[in-house]
C-alpha cells in the first residue's frame, strides 16, 4: 500500500512537471502578432499578419532541417550570437523559423556555412485551422482538407500551397500542443 502511494505521488509530480513545461513553452516563446479579421467557423479564422523575416532550409527529413536552423539560432553563426527561438515552426516542403520581430535579414547574424535562406515575408492574410495532439502526415492531410473545404464553401481564393505551423517542442504534452494548417488567401492590399 505504501509503495502504491509513493508511486501515485511520483506519477502526479512527473505529470505536473510535464504540464508545467508545456505551459512554459506555450507562454514563454515569442510568436508573431496578428489580427483576427474573420472567424469562418469554430476552427478556422482569417488573420492579418505583418511583415516577418524567416530563415529556411530544405533537408532530407524534418529533423535534419530543424538541426540546421537550430544550430544557427543556438550560436553557430559567424557572430557566435544566440537568436531567440520563436513559434511557430513552419513546414511546407521547406522548414522555416520566424526570426524575432527585432531582427531583419540585415541585422541577423550571418550563417556559418549552413544552407539557410533569408526571406522577408510581406504582410498577408492567412486562413488557419487549429488542432492539437500530433502532426502525422495523415492527420495533417485531413486537417488541410478541412481548411480548404471551408474556404471553397465560402468562395475564398487561395495563393500558393498550404503549410503546417507547429508551436510546441516535442516534449510538450500532446493534449497541450497547438498546431495549425494555413494558407495565404487573396485579400485587398494592406497598408501598414
Amino acid at each position: 500500500m505504501k509503495v502504491g502511494f509513493i508511486l501515485m505521488v511520483t506519477i502526479g509530480v512527473l505529470m505536473s512537471l510535464w504540464v508545467g513545461w508545456g505551459t512554459y513553452v506555450i507562454y514563454g516563446i515569442e510568436r508573431p502578432q496578428y489580427e483576427v479579421v474573420e472567424r469562418l467557423d469554430k476552427k478556422v479564422e482569417v488573420r492579418q499578419y505583418g511583415q516577418q523575416t524567416w530563415i529556411s532550409t530544405v533537408g532530407t527529413t524534418d529533423n535534419a532541417s530543424f538541426s540546421v536552423l537550430a544550430s544557427y539560432i543556438f550560436g553557430n553563426n559567424k557572430e557566435g550570437q544566440n537568436v531567440a527561438m520563436t513559434a511557430p515552426v513552419i513546414t511546407d516542403g521547406t522548414m522555416s523559423f520566424i526570426l524575432p520581430a527585432a531582427l531583419s535579414e540585415d541585422s541577423a547574424p550571418t550563417p556559418n556555412g549552413q544552407p539557410i535562406e533569408f526571406t522577408t515575408v510581406a504582410p498577408r492574410q492567412v486562413a488557419a485551422l487549429k488542432f492539437s495532439w500530433m502532426t502525422g502526415s495523415k492527420r495533417v492531410k485531413k486537417k488541410t482538407e478541412e481548411l480548404l473545404s471551408v474556404l471553397r464553401e465560402r468562395g475564398i481564393q487561395t495563393q500558393g500551397e498550404p503549410f503546417l505551423m507547429r508551436y510546441n517542442d516535442p516534449w510538450t504534452p500532446p493534449f497541450m500542443r497547438r498546431n495549425e494548417v494555413g494558407i495565404v488567401i487573396e485579400s485587398s492590399p494592406v497598408v501598414n
